[in-house]
């Protein structure tokens, strides 16, 4: 797609009239500008980057093409989710600790993935790995280039 950054701007402006499309809109501006500022400050770079982006097919999030890609985030760590009604009845005197491996082994849905939130009853974990560019999707300062 090649279009004007106003067509882009007033397309954007209607789409974000649903208030979904408006939040994940904003969580992927906000993704964006940490990637930069991550980019900018990373040992090596001297100058602030910009340009080309590739768009990764493990997390569909875009980076900087001209570094080496960079980790993914994750992590794969059981924590107690103390946010649902899960442990409502559980008394540790009786019934053990909550926080430890007998628990996340037996309970697994009174349990969230640390990387996702995701209740870890018979979810797995986020997967640790590199971005790696999808070769149809990249964009250059802004504009995406079909023919990365």
């Amino acid at each position: 797609m090649n279009a004007p950054a106003h067509h882009v701007k007033m397309t954007l402006a209607f789409l974000c009239k649903n208030t979904e499309v408006e939040k994940a809109a904003i969580a992927r501006l906000d993704a964006l500008a940490e990637m930069d500022k991550a980019t900018a400050e990373a040992p090596g770079n001297k100058r602030k980057a910009t340009g080309e982006l590739a768009v990764c097919i493990q997390c569909e999030n875009a980076f900087p093409r001209m570094i080496i890609p960079l980790a993914l985030a994750r992590t794969t760590q059981m924590e107690v989710d103390e946010e649902s009604d899960f442990w409502a009845d559980h008394d540790e005197d009786t019934h053990g600790e909550i926080d430890s491996d007998e628990a996340r082994k037996e309970y697994p849905g009174g349990f969230t993935w640390s990387c996702c939130e995701v209740t870890a009853d018979g979810a797995p974990g986020c997967i640790t790995g590199r971005h790696e560019s999808d070769p149809e999707k990249a964009w250059k300062d802004g504009n995406e280039d079909e023919e990365a």
